[in-house]
C-alpha cells in the first residue's frame, strides 16, 4: 500500500473556508472599532468645548459674552472668548463631516453646531455613529450646560 504525502482537496477547502470566516469577522470588528473611535473623538472634542464654555462663564459672567458667534458651525466661532479658551476651535470638526452642520433631527454624521447660547445656557448638536463611554446608542444628541442627552 502506498502512502500519499500532502493534503486532500476537501482538507484544503475546509482550511480556506475557516480562514475566510475568521477574516470576515476581523473586518466587521475593525469597522465597529473605527466607528467607536470616531465617537470617542467626538465626545472628547465636546468635553473640551464644555470646559471652554465654563471658562468663559467663570471669567465673563455668562456663556454668551463675546463668543465670536451666536450659532452655526462651532468651528466658525472665531475671534472671541471661546477661541481664546480653546485655541484649536477652528480645527474642531466632526471626523467624517466637513460641511454639513447638525440639526436637531440629524440622522448621519454632521459638524458640531451651536444651536443656541444665552447668558445662562447653551446647546450644541452632534451625532454619534455607535455610541461610546456611557452613551450606548447611535443618534443625534445635544450637549448643554447640564450634560448630554438625546434629541
Amino acid at each position: 500500500m502506498r502512502q500519499h504525502k500532502g493534503f486532500t482537496l476537501i482538507e484544503l477547502l475546509v482550511v480556506i473556508a475557516i480562514i475566510a470566516l475568521l477574516s470576515t469577522l476581523a473586518v466587521v470588528s475593525l469597522g465597529n472599532i473605527r466607528e467607536q473611535g470616531r465617537d470617542v473623538k467626538r465626545l472628547s472634542d465636546l468635553d473640551a468645548v464644555r470646559t471652554s464654555f465654563e471658562l468663559v462663564r467663570n471669567e465673563k459672567g455668562g456663556y454668551d459674552t463675546n463668543l465670536g458667534c451666536t450659532g452655526g458651525v462651532l468651528s466658525a466661532c472665531l475671534g472671541g472668548e471661546l477661541e481664546k479658551s480653546l485655541p484649536t476651535l477652528k480645527n474642531l470638526i466632526d471626523p467624517l463631516e466637513q460641511t454639513r452642520a447638525c440639526e436637531a433631527n440629524c440622522t448621519r454624521a454632521c459638524n458640531y453646531r451651536l444651536i443656541s447660547v444665552s447668558k445662562d445656557a447653551y446647546e450644541i448638536a452632534f451625532y454619534l455613529e455607535k455610541g461610546a463611554g456611557t452613551i450606548k446608542e447611535a443618534g443625534c444628541y445635544k450637549m448643554t450646560e447640564k450634560g448630554i442627552s438625546k434629541y
